[in-house]
């Protein structure tokens, strides 16, 4: 009986051991780190405009910064401007790849290996309730979106969220420069 009890302790302590060293490993190896590099953020861009509707875009690179691949299996953008605090345009948000652009909402998983970076390209659509888009946008108010992507990696998967606050007074300065570049 003694002699089951000892090989049972050893059976346990290499399976300690065993799992020890996995750890180890893993956490020597890294796993994938993705961040949202912010202050690379590409201006805000008029693609289009009519009297009621105005297509706006901007780009932001994320970079690996771990010691692994990693992949991004799903990413959209959400838009957060209540009807109660502005009720004079609708806003709606699509997420896509820069390198791949694509116009049906279906996102493209991608592999980012440790280093490299990727642009995600954001379009917003803005239409207009009353008779001019920029009638409308006057007193149009900061707001905010999250970029909320999802990470395949060593470890489990994960939902990373990134806020990015689009301001009054960007939004004015591209509808002058596109109205600007219009008149010429």
């Amino acid at each position: 009986m003694l002699l089951l009890v000892k090989i049972a302790a050893v059976i346990v302590l290499i399976i300690c051991l065993g799992f020890i060293a996995y750890w180890a490993v893993a956490v020597i190896k890294g796993d994938c780190v993705l961040r949202m590099l912010k202050s690379k953020r590409t201006p805000l861009k008029v693609e289009s405009m009519d009297m009621r509707h105005v297509r706006l875009s901007f780009t932001i690179p994320i970079k690996n910064v771990g010691k692994q691949l990693g992949t991004i299996m799903d990413a959209f953008v959400r838009i957060y401007i209540p009807f109660e605090q502005y009720d004079k345009a609708r806003v709606t948000g699509h997420l896509t790849d820069f390198d791949v652009p694509r116009h049906d909402d279906y996102w493209q998983a991608f592999i980012l290996d440790p280093g490299k970076e990727k642009k995600f390209l954001i379009t917003l659509d803005i239409d207009g309730k009353g008779q001019s888009i920029l009638q409308d946008l006057e007193t149009f108010p900061e707001f905010g979106m999250d970029i909320i992507y999802q990470v395949v990696a060593r470890s489990d998967y994960y939902y990373a969220k990134t806020r990015v606050v689009i301001t009054r007074e960007e939004l004015q300065n591209a509808l002058y420069e596109y109205t600007s570049e219009v008149r010429k």
